[in-house]
């Protein structure tokens, strides 16, 4: 029988791991807002997740790009930080310009940066396998890296879990097997579960890694939201400013919002367009305890 991915899917799926994510203190009161508009001088640094508020897709949600604008134009500064890990970093800003937004390097941060910055630290001998469609171009980490190939030898010294595109269930059991065999680090650069895409969802990398988990033992290393790893990334580009004077915008409870709060940002829940957009959010702020400050359906 197979299993519908969709909003009440991935909550659940939070819920049954929410033990291995990172503790938020939660001061907020989940204030209903139509929009930014009414907070936008409270803060000094919007941070922007990518899928959910920006865009669904390949499609932009309506006036986000004039929100965008309109924080530039009295003086916010604004960062994207997503967990999309397959995209280059040579071509991120290419991404964002497609979609009609004038993003510039250094101000977006995809788990890919979280994740390259932690592989310059690693032993340069080790090989790593990398789980990505060919455009990911793997060749470009810092580190010894190939394509992962199930029909290849096992003699990597470590997997890299960057996108799931592609990714079958013969795949998996692959993966599985080898970690099983000879366990060795498991790095995922997208902890997502999901992901929206219109009218569906697709499973992301940190769906697979949880299940390995709880299969193996083995615990892999996470690179993004809602990790500390992605929001110090964040800090550290705009030192000098207090966290509580970021406000961390996201369509999802158990990672923006999670991640937002253990970091000591002020939160937003956009609630519109993305994973939670069918579901009764009030009933999933109390059920999952993660309050944001506000909540409102769209930038």
């Amino acid at each position: 029988m197979s299993t519908t991915i969709d909003g009440k899917w991935a909550f659940a799926r939070y819920q049954s791991i929410r033990r291995r994510l990172p503790r938020g203190v939660f001061t907020g009161s989940a204030m209903p807002l139509p929009d930014l508009e009414p907070i936008m001088s409270r803060f000094d640094v919007f941070v922007f997740d990518s899928f959910g508020v920006l865009n669904v897709g390949e499609d932009v949600i309506p006036d986000a790009i004039e929100r965008i604008r309109a924080l530039r134009k009295i003086g916010k500064k604004v960062v994207v930080l997503t967990n999309a890990a397959a995209t280059p970093l040579s071509k991120v800003e290419d991404k964002y310009a497609k979609l009609g937004f004038d993003f510039t390097a250094d101000e977006i941060v995809s788990s890919r940066h979280v994740l390259t910055d932690a592989l310059c630290e690693t032993d340069p001998k080790m090989l790593w396998d990398v789980i990505a469609p060919p455009f990911a171009a793997v060749d470009t980490l810092p580190c010894k890296a190939r394509h992962f190939d199930a029909t290849a030898s096992d003699d990597a010294d470590g997997i890299i879990f960057l996108s799931s595109n592609g990714w079958q269930a013969a795949d998996q059991a692959c993966l599985l097997e080898r970690l099983t065999v000879r366990p060795r680090p498991l790095w995922i650069g997208n902890p997502d579960l999901v992901a929206p895409w219109g009218d569906s969802y697709s499973r992301e990398p940190g769906s697979y890694a949880h299940d390995i988990w709880e299969e193996t033992g083995i615990q892999p290393v996470f690179f993004g939201k809602p990790y500390a790893n992605a929001f110090e990334t964040v800090r550290n580009r705009f030192l000098g400013v207090p966290a509580e004077r970021f406000l961390m915008l996201g369509d999802t409870l158990h990672t923006d919002i999670l991640g937002g709060a253990a970091a000591g940002m002020k939160t937003g829940l956009v609630s519109g367009f993305g994973v939670l957009r069918d579901m009764d959010i009030d009933d999933c702020i109390q059920r999952s305890s993660i309050v944001p400050d506000y909540v409102m359906p769209g930038i």
